[in-house]
């Protein structure tokens, strides 16, 4: 099956590469990858609390499907290193009832992981080191839109955000960076009459 296109250099993922990603494990070694850059299995592992088998098994797993790969040049045959693939992707609802239950299954896997961290800055926020805490931006806005008008906001959010993004993709932890995420949860609310 082909990956279907995405706007805005998105990579819309496909069943096959939906159904790899859709793990518990996996889903936390490429956040991990993500936000503190390339890391081994064996610092991944104490990392996440999991044992060095499993994740560097994962690792393969994700490696095999283009979300990660190993980083040329530093390592040995018995310690490899491992990075994130820079790239945005993107799921979707909109398409065949196994797609739509592997996208669940990834999107509350995901979701708790940004509730989690959203909940760790409010706790944590005045143990930053000075400015830091006051780049957040926590803001929601509920909107009544037309079908039309839910798209072009969608289409218009997508392009921004990824113009906006861009510049900053693939950099790891270095030189005075800190992980830094954001999350735009944009969806059409679910009435009581929609449930069956």
């Amino acid at each position: 099956m082909e990956e279907q296109s995405a706007p805005y250099d998105a990579t819309v993922l496909d069943m096959t590469r939906l159904k790899a990603l859709a793990h518990p494990i996996r889903i936390a070694l490429l956040e991990s990858l993500t936000r503190y850059g390339a890391q081994t299995a064996c610092g991944v592992a104490d990392r996440l609390g999991e044992s060095s088998g499993s994740t560097s098994y994962h690792l393969r797993q994700l490696a095999k499907h283009g979300f990660v790969r190993e980083v040329e040049g530093r390592g040995t045959a018995r310690e490899r290193w491992w990075e994130r693939v820079p790239e945005a992707i993107q799921t979707t609802m909109a398409a065949s009832p196994a797609t739509r239950d592997a996208t669940r299954i990834l999107a509350k896997t995901v979701t708790g992981g940004q509730s989690r961290a959203v909940n760790s800055f409010i706790d944590h926020s005045d143990a930053l080191p000075d400015g830091w805490a006051d780049t957040s931006i926590l803001m929601g806005a509920t909107l009544h839109l037309t079908l039309e008008e839910a798209q072009e906001v969608s289409r218009r959010a997508s392009e921004h955000l990824e113009q906006l993004l861009s510049p900053y993709r693939g950099r790891d932890s270095a030189g005075g960076t800190r992980p830094v995420e954001l999350y735009l949860n944009y969806f059409p609310l679910i009435e009581p009459g929609d449930q069956p």
